[in-house]
């Protein structure tokens, strides 16, 4: 109706003089601009905001395209009518020129308006990581794309990886893992998947960081996105180079020749603890000569490259292990007297953070265990939990943590015929008992039991847990094998996988 009531229903017959250019374009004016194309204009940039705030761009941008192209055909079409069909020698009522230049003008002031509170939005959205906008900016200006020719692990190892980011980047001279490194590689040996973020000083002494990501399905060159927000601890269990030295002389090719499996899998997260945990461990040397363990009499700590199947759980993890010790014996060793009983168990999670459950009382082959924890490498020892078993006795069957809040403890009963494991997310502060899906199997053709009760300590492949339990010392079902759980939210709740 407002369009219609713009037109010029009825013009007046001049006495042959022109009609006055100003008052006649007032006409067009309000044509083109009216409170119908500033409401359509509105809608339009409401959809542009809601875009750089939330994103949506399968679902907003056609409707986006709709309003301004629409738009843009209406302007055209108000041209051609006026140019074309409009006589040049009619002249429009008084009234009509009064009604046409306030609503131009009231349309003009709104979509100034529009505009100035659109602006606002957008820069909003796109400062300050505020919006949808912001990190699409971001993005723009720190990340960049790198050719990966060296894509190969059994011929170029992850030295390849460096070369091909050098091409671009002068990378600092000691590179250090914010996380972890992450890869795929099929039975060629070709990466087909790589996810890293690393850290270094540059000359200038400025931490620069490397957030590498690579999907071979999607395209054939690297993401690099510069300076991204990393956590600078520069712990010398977290550096890049052993790595780099292992992946030249480990013989990963001849480890998954046996595996049939299409998708292999690498992971490092630095220097790891196993415990006493010798499933699936190979020590390594500076030459990759490996050598397995069958019984652990000390902690297994190190370097650790896991070769993994990703789409297979059953298949057990190989651990490389280097056999360079990343925390000297002063550092574990050179603690209290007190502190150094035999039957203690000490579980280091970085150079300087360790935690040891500290026997402070026997009788009958039980202990009572205290959880002490250091910050400064094993000088001094804090109790943290004077009971970390809740009241039970038994003798410790091992001790990790995956981070300074998520761990575990295990206590061995009636002899190590079964054990319990128990589970803290405070550092120690409280543990939980975990709750593992009793597996029952046969024992007659009428009676099953359940052979799967002695938990060994928890360990991470890619983003999940894992555990085996074996049958402790009582145990003889199917030739001693163990039951595999994965657990996908850090332990809380645990699934079988299978027997291994």
């Amino acid at each position: 109706m407002v369009i219609y009531y713009l037109l010029p229903q009825k013009l007046n017959d001049t006495t042959g003089d022109e009609i006055d250019l100003k008052k006649k374009n007032y006409i067009l004016r309000a044509f083109l601009f009216n409170p119908v194309t500033v409401a359509i204009y509105g809608i339009g940039a409401y959809y542009v905001c809601s875009l750089a705030q939330y994103g949506g761009v399968a679902q907003k941008a056609p409707i986006i395209l709709t309003i301004f192209i629409s738009l843009i055909v209406w302007m055209g079409w108000g041209l051609y009518w006026y140019i074309w069909k409009v006589d040049k020698k009619q002249t429009p009522s008084p009234h009509t020129i009064k009604r046409s230049k306030f609503l131009f003008l009231l349309s003009i002031n709104f979509s100034l308006l529009i505009t100035v509170a659109s602006g606002i939005s957008l820069y909003h959205s796109g400062t300050n990581y505020q919006g949808k906008l912001a990190y699409v900016i971001q993005d723009y200006l720190t990340s960049s794309d790198v050719t990966f020719d060296h894509n190969n692990v059994y011929q170029d190892g992850l030295n390849g990886l460096l070369e091909d980011l050098e091409t671009k980047y002068d990378l600092p001279e000691e590179l250090y893992v914010s996380n972890q490194v992450e890869l795929t590689f099929n039975k060629k040996g070709d990466i087909t998947t790589l996810y890293s973020f690393l850290y270094g000083l540059n000359d200038d002494g400025e931490t620069e960081s490397f957030l590498i990501d690579y999907d071979r399905s999607k395209s054939d060159i690297l993401s690099v996105t510069l300076n991204g927000n990393v956590n600078p601890t520069f712990e010398k269990t977290m550096r890049l180079q052993p790595l780099l030295d292992a992946m030249e002389n480990l013989p990963i090719k001849e480890t998954v020749k046996e595996w049939d499996e299409e998708t292999l899998g690498i992971y490092y997260a630095g220097s790891r603890s196993w415990g006493y945990n010798t499933e699936g461990i190979l020590y390594f040397d500076e030459k990759g000569d490996t050598f397995p363990i069958e019984t652990a009499f000390n902690e297994i700590i190190g370097y650790t490259i896991s070769v993994y199947t990703p789409n297979n759980n059953t298949i057990t993890p190989v651990r490389f292990v280097d056999y360079s010790p990343t925390v000297s014996p002063a550092q574990i060793g050179d603690v209290p007297t007190d502190q150094n009983m035999n039957d203690n168990e000490t579980y280091f999670l970085t150079e300087n953070t360790g935690y040891q459950l500290f026997v402070v009382d026997a009788a009958l082959g039980s202990r009572f265990y205290t959880l002490n924890k250091t910050t400064d490498g094993g000088n001094t020892w804090d109790v943290i939990n004077s009971d970390p078993f809740v009241g039970q006795l038994g003798v410790s069957s091992g001790i990790t943590f995956m981070d300074e809040n998520l761990g575990f403890i295990g206590l061995s009963r009636s002899g190590g015929s079964y054990a319990d494991l128990y589970r803290t997310t405070d550092g120690g502060v409280t543990f939980e008992e975990v709750e593992l899906p009793m597996i029952e199997v046969p024992l007659t053709d009428t009676e099953k039991y359940a052979p799967f009760d002695f938990p060994e300590m928890p360990y991470k492949e890619s983003d999940s847990l894992f555990i085996q339990v074996n049958q402790g010392q009582d145990g003889d079902y199917n030739g001693g094998s163990k039951a595999l759980y994965q657990s996908k939210d850090n332990g809380e709740t645990w699934a079988f996988v299978g027997e291994v």
